[in-house]
């Protein structure tokens, strides 16, 4: 039961040419470069292959990706060969990252990240974001509401090309949720931390100061706070 299986099976995270990948980076390149109007450097954190760091790297900023899964950091250097990029790709952890404080002007932390981390890890994550921005910088959180999300999962919604949720299980404490997705070849379960919208921007002020919200869809947001 790992998020391994998951990225594998839906290219919105492991391809930057599939339609699927290109919908993220369409949906959010709009509201990145409006909030960050000053050229400077940024930290990609849970980059995975990439896709965010060339987009930024394309419009003039300086970019480091950091992932903890090395088949993505991998990946993301393969892509940055072929694209003759000059993004930075490490193998870390958002909660001890290698880098000196205040080193940079933006960190970025997209893609729902949020569903990896216990309340405790997901403080020490923004806890390290804060040690490495510098004065004034800029954090950017793109979440998706798992409490409403999963308040309308439906068993057989169609996931990607292939899969289709099978099984939700949320534990009593309403902390985590393993989902169950099912295709004609195989079947996997993923087990997903539940961050709501609240609890997300609670942990937040505590470590920064909010700037903006902004409603993505029905369950996505991408918050905006400063150092």
């Amino acid at each position: 039961m790992s998020f391994k299986e998951y990225y594998r099976a839906f290219k919105a995270y492991t391809d930057i040419n599939s339609k699927e990948y290109q919908r993220r980076i369409e949906e959010l390149e709009p509201y990145l470069l409006r909030v960050m109007k000053k050229k400077g450097k940024v930290l990609d954190l849970a980059c995975g292959v990439g896709g965010f760091s060339f987009l930024l790297e394309d419009h003039g900023f300086e970019v480091v990706g950091v992932d903890i899964d090395e088949e993505m950091i991998k990946k993301a250097i393969e892509y940055a060969k072929e694209k003759n990029s000059k993004v930075k790709f490490i193998v870390g952890d958002a909660r001890k990252l290698p880098f000196e404080g205040e080193t940079f002007d933006y960190v970025l932390f997209l893609g729902n990240t949020t569903v990896h981390f216990s309340p405790k890890e997901l403080s020490e994550v923004f806890k390290e974001v804060k040690r490495v921005l510098k004065k004034d910088g800029l954090f950017l959180i793109n979440f998706v509401d798992m409490r409403e999300l999963l308040s309308r999962v439906q068993m057989g919604t169609i996931v990607g090309e292939e899969y289709w949720i099978n099984r939700v299980i949320i534990d009593k404490g309403e902390k985590t949720a393993v989902i169950e997705y099912k295709s004609e070849r195989d079947s996997f379960r993923v087990r997903f931390a539940i961050w709501g919208k609240t609890a997300v921007e609670l942990l937040a002020k505590l470590y920064f100061t909010p700037l903006e919200s902004v409603k993505l869809d029905d369950i996505s947001y991408l918050n905006v706070y400063k150092k």
